[in-house]
């Protein structure tokens, strides 16, 4: 009943800042303008991470959470949702915004305690490479908020049954923060999350995994946290294959995702989604079984 109660606060909290963000993303200029790669045919506000940024913060920091684990999330979220803000409202450079990437890992890293070398630079690199894949997930209404609601529901019950209560409250948080989004972002989108909201939830979810999969010390953990993680990651990974092969940059856009080839199929958009969180949320429950052995 606690964790329900804190999803419903979560939930409620997030969904009611939704007015505030829209207003402040019209207010700076962090409109999202459409083109020839983008599905939406009119400008839309895209500051929406900032709700369930705010909610997500300020309920974790009032929770009773390690203060090592709270501070560092605190710091590392703030850093890398404000280098997300400033892309979506005057468009960083690259290399500016992988330098912002890099600032919040380190943060991360250097204040949630002692770490060894080995585990320090996985934890950067997992930060580094989950962001920027859940970024490259927000491709329509609801795909990447959907999915990473789908992944913190299964890291909070994994985190359940390794024990680690601190990740299970973190991640319930962080799930009913990013359904109090998802209403004004699907089916129809009023708002879009942003760099700054996908930046910010790849971030979390990375830090959290990280932290439980070095606090249990389990391969299988790892494997379990892994699939969580499948539909973003293999994407990702796709995509990257697929530009190199086409001598074409790595990082650049492109309209091969899992998302575009669904709609080349015939799919709706909302079936698409829809259709890509249910595999998120299968291959979950795998890792949910495995880590259960």
């Amino acid at each position: 009943m606690i964790y329900l109660l804190l999803i419903i606060t979560a939930f409620l909290f997030s969904y009611t800042l939704y007015f505030p963000s829209l207003a402040l993303s019209y207010r700076i200029g962090a409109i999202d303008v459409p083109n020839a790669r983008k599905m939406h045919s009119f400008p839309i506000a895209r500051g929406g991470g900032l709700a369930f940024f705010v909610a997500f913060s300020v309920l974790l920091a009032l929770s009773y959470v390690n203060y090592e684990l709270k501070i560092s999330l605190l710091l590392g979220g703030a850093t890398i949702f404000l280098v997300g803000f400033l892309d979506d409202t005057v468009s960083l450079s690259p290399f500016k915004k992988l330098a912002g990437q890099f600032g919040a890992a380190a943060a991360f890293i250097f204040t949630s305690g002692d770490k060894t070398l080995v585990e320090g630079v996985f934890t950067f690199a997992w930060i580094m490479y989950l962001s920027n894949a859940i970024n490259l997930t927000d491709g329509l209404n609801g795909l990447a908020g959907g999915i990473c609601a789908s992944e913190s529901l299964c890291l909070a019950v994994i985190s359940l049954v390794f024990g680690n209560f601190e990740v299970l409250l973190c991640s319930i948080l962080l799930l009913g923060s990013t359904l109090g989004f998802l209403p004004r972002n699907f089916p129809r989108a009023k708002i879009f999350m942003g760099d700054c909201g996908a930046l910010f939830l790849g971030f979390i979810l990375a830090a959290l995994s990280s932290h439980l999969v070095f606090e249990s010390g389990s391969i299988v953990c790892l494997l379990a946290v892994l699939l969580v993680f499948r539909v973003p990651t293999y994407d990702t990974n796709l995509s990257i294959i697929r530009r190199l092969i086409k001598r074409k940059n790595p990082f650049k856009a492109d309209k091969g995702h899992f998302h575009h080839h669904l709609l080349r199929w015939g799919f709706s958009k909302e079936c698409a989604t829809l259709a890509l969180i249910t595999v998120s949320l299968f291959f979950g429950l795998v890792g949910i079984v495995i880590a259960s052995i």
